[in-house]
């Protein structure tokens, strides 16, 4: 278990205090927006109105994905506490203050399960660059552990998946007509 904290906090170290300047810590703070609730509801409102093929299957997948990750991360964060990296480690650059503990990341997750239901329903693979960079701002930033990004990236399929899964039910039992 120590060498797993010891790998996490160099790594930590590395990204956190690697070059800065002012466009790669402002890109880094926009890169975030993608993590974020009120932004992927926003997409998802987007996707909804544009796609009239299927835009609100994939709207309402992502609308369960998100209540699920923000359920779930709640529950997570509260449950293990993990203090903020910037509370413990000296020397951190820190872009951002958040009041919440560390564990899981909570952008990562939220960026991962929009992007996964997008690469999944438009076939471009591309979208799965969202979270690792998204996990890497968080990190940049001084907000975040690598293995909070790691977690919430496999979280974030995870509940994707079942989003998936809960819509394709409701779809085929009839519950709701798309």
């Amino acid at each position: 278990m120590n060498s797993i904290l010891s790998w996490d906090l160099q790594l930590f170290k590395l990204i956190n205090l690697s070059y800065h300047n002012l466009f790669l810590n402002n890109l880094s703070l926009l890169i975030c927006y993608f993590g974020v609730v009120s932004v992927i509801l926003l997409i998802l409102l987007l996707i909804a109105f544009f796609d009239k093929k299927k835009g609100k299957k994939v709207a309402l997948t992502l609308l369960v994905g998100i209540i699920l990750a923000m359920s779930i991360t709640f529950l997570i964060k509260y449950a293990v506490l993990r203090p903020r990296p910037y509370t413990v480690v000296d020397n951190v650059v820190l872009l951002a203050v958040e009041n919440d503990p560390s564990f899981p990341s909570g952008h990562t997750l939220n960026s991962t399960v929009m992007s996964y239901i997008l690469t999944k329903e438009y076939n471009k693979k591309i979208f799965m660059l969202i979270p690792l960079f998204v996990g890497l701002s968080r990190i940049y930033i001084g907000v975040h552990y690598p293995s909070d990004v790691l977690c919430g990236f496999m979280l974030g399929i995870i509940i994707a998946i079942i989003s998936e899964k809960i819509i394709n039910m409701l779809t085929y039992k009839k519950f709701i007509k798309i």
